[in-house]
């Protein structure tokens, strides 16, 4: 599973797990989608004449001054809380987050992954994305 920092606001909320339309979609399918709106909500988007958020203003989620981690493997989704510092989420990473499959990293090793922005697991000669 990919990794990744993500910068949001501090009181993001977004559910952990959960997809966040519009990482990797460009619009929504279903227009009695409830989970497109409380994303446009969150986005701030208005409705389209079909009753979904507009996508055409989206581009991922929104910029602020958290740290959360995200996974990439699918449409895109948060895998941590929000932290004030990346040395917190850094420190919850440790005990909560693999970097594949089921390795973990040490804090320090967490820290430098994100600044890199390359998050992997290295096992001998081999690296694990």
């Amino acid at each position: 599973m990919g990794r990744e920092l993500k910068r949001v606001p501090i009181d993001f909320n977004w559910s952990i797990g959960k997809i966040w339309y519009g990482y990797l979609a460009n619009y929504c399918h279903d227009n009695s989608c409830e989970d497109c709106r409380h994303f446009g909500e969150i986005k701030g988007l208005p409705l389209t004449s079909y009753n979904c958020p507009d996508f055409e203003q989206l581009n991922g989620p929104p910029k602020g001054e958290g740290y959360q981690l995200w996974e990439t493997t699918s449409e895109g989704s948060p895998t941590s809380p929000v932290f004030a510092t990346l040395d917190e989420l850094c420190e919850w990473c440790e005990d909560n987050a693999t970097t594949s499959g089921s390795f973990k990293a040490s804090k320090e090793q967490w820290k430098s992954m994100l600044e890199a922005e390359f998050v992997y697991h290295k096992q001998g000669n081999f690296i694990f994305l």
